[in-house]
């Protein structure tokens, strides 16, 4: 199966063949990759503040947060 994300115009697309069209991305994957490209850079660094850096996670006992 084939599928392919790409930013186009500062929203998310997508297309399920190679030589297929792209059209916009419905996913909640999508709607949350379009709010972040609607965000400024500093808003964006303040979102990405929440979670950890090496593994995406939000739970504060991750151990990668752990500075020991």
């Amino acid at each position: 199966m084939f599928y392919e994300e790409q930013v186009i115009n500062g929203v998310l697309c997508c297309r399920t063949q190679p030589s297929g069209e792209w059209r916009p991305a419905t996913t909640p994957h999508a709607t949350a990759i379009n709010a972040l490209l609607a965000l400024t850079d500093d808003q964006r660094l303040e979102a990405f503040s929440y979670f950890c850096r090496s593994c995406g996670t939000d739970d504060p006992r991750c151990q990668c947060w752990n500075d020991e």
